[in-house]
């Protein structure tokens, strides 16, 4: 029996006659929320009290019912850079992922900038977490600056920085409680200082952007380090007698391992590979989108420099890859595909394993009674039909 409640308050709805898929299993059924939380998970047909006109029914016509998306790692989207970003272009951004890509909860990233803009857009994304209203802003992921500018990717390298204590002291401060991940590279001068600065204060630390050898790493991830960013792309790559940076990643278990399944940023057997080292709690799917993501061809603003969309990469004028035009469900529908995945596995990677990452696997991450009712229904090809961010409809093509 589904309570009875006024649904224009978040209050009551029905998702119904499609898959379901928990962690555990899929069945034909459905999901009942009430307050923006799962209430019940059925099979077969809707529960008694359903029908009424006080409860909102979205029929799922067969497609599939799967957790909201959570993206740790994203740059921007809808022609919106988060280094430059109000609070309002932020909630826009967040609104576009919902509805786009099925992404209910994210982690914006921030490139790497001068001190005063990061300081700014970390405000500015503070506010944002605590005003979203639909899609959850769940903090700030500091990508940068302790960068090696010999892996700078599209980073700027005027901005990149020594971890010292007075810079990781002013970033610390200026993001407050919002910091959630910083990365960095480890084999900078000050580098496992870094690292145990930032575990100490209970943030993400993550390796990226990194020439660091197997054993820096192996010395880090003592110190805290337990997250790699967009692996294989701009870290120190894997020789069998070097493991290197990428190493260090394939075969340390307690280090979770960030994938842009986009075709671009890494081989359909890199994929392979990485589902395989890392199994299947293991990897993370993200976009590492741009704030051209969802805009098509042609030229933008990202950091202040000028990169340009071509066959849907975006590129700096050098050719440098900036980031990527994915949404979260093309990103789990090309991991299905370039790793010959199950489809639970290649959603696991974009639901579960960034929410267990985040410790956000209490609320967040499956469909199970009591957590937030992040709901989301795509048909056989990932496409987004509808999008519910803790009971609240973000878009609805059904």
């Amino acid at each position: 029996m589904i309570p009875m409640a006024d649904h224009e308050n978040g209050q009551a709805a029905v998702v119904y006659n499609g898959e379901v898929f928990t962690p555990r299993r899929r069945f034909r059924g459905g999901v009942v929320i009430r307050d923006g939380r799962i209430s019940a998970l059925f099979r077969g047909a809707p529960p008694a009290g359903s029908a009424s006109r006080r409860v909102k029914r979205y029929d799922a016509r067969g497609n599939y019912i799967v957790p909201g998306f959570i993206d740790m790692h994203l740059h921007g989207g809808g022609g919106i850079d988060f280094n430059r970003a109000a609070p309002s272009d932020l909630a826009k951004a967040a609104f576009f992922h919902a509805s786009a890509g099925g992404t209910t909860a994210l982690l914006p990233a921030l490139l790497t900038d001068a001190l005063p803009r990061l300081k700014a857009a970390a405000a500015a994304i503070g506010r944002a977490r605590r005003e979203a209203a639909g899609p959850e802003i769940l903090g700030l992921h500091l990508e940068g600056p302790f960068l090696n500018p010999q892996f700078k990717g599209a980073h700027p390298e005027e901005h990149l920085l020594l971890p010292e204590r007075r810079s990781l002291e002013e970033l610390a401060g200026a993001a407050g409680s919002s910091l959630v991940m910083v990365t960095l590279a480890p084999e900078l001068e000050g580098g496992l200082e870094a690292v145990s600065y930032f575990n100490a204060l209970g943030v993400i630390v993550a390796l990226g952007h990194s020439g660091a050898g197997f054993e820096r790493v192996c010395a880090a991830a003592e110190r805290g380090l337990r997250h790699a960013v967009h692996t294989y792309s701009a870290m120190a790559g894997f020789h069998h007698r070097e493991p290197g940076a990428l190493g260090a990643v394939l075969s340390l278990d307690g280090i979770s391992a960030e994938l842009i399944a986009d075709g671009v940023h890494a081989h359909p057997a890199a994929a392979k590979i990485l589902f395989r080292a890392k199994g299947p709690d293991g990897v993370v799917l993200i976009t590492d989108a741009s704030p051209a993501a969802g805009m098509g061809e042609g030229e933008y603003v990202f950091g202040r420099r000028k990169i340009v969309v071509k066959q849907g990469r975006p590129l700096l004028p050098d050719g440098t890859l900036a980031g990527s035009t994915l949404t979260m469900n093309r990103a789990v529908a090309l991991a299905a595909g370039m790793a010959s995945l199950p489809l639970e596995e290649a959603l696991a990677a974009a639901t579960v394993n960034p929410a267990r990452v985040l410790g956000l696997q209490a609320r967040k991450g499956s469909l199970e009674p009591g957590k937030d009712a992040d709901v989301v229904v795509m048909d056989a090809s990932c496409n987004v039909l509808l999008t519910l961010c803790r009971g609240r409809e973000i878009s609805c093509l059904l």
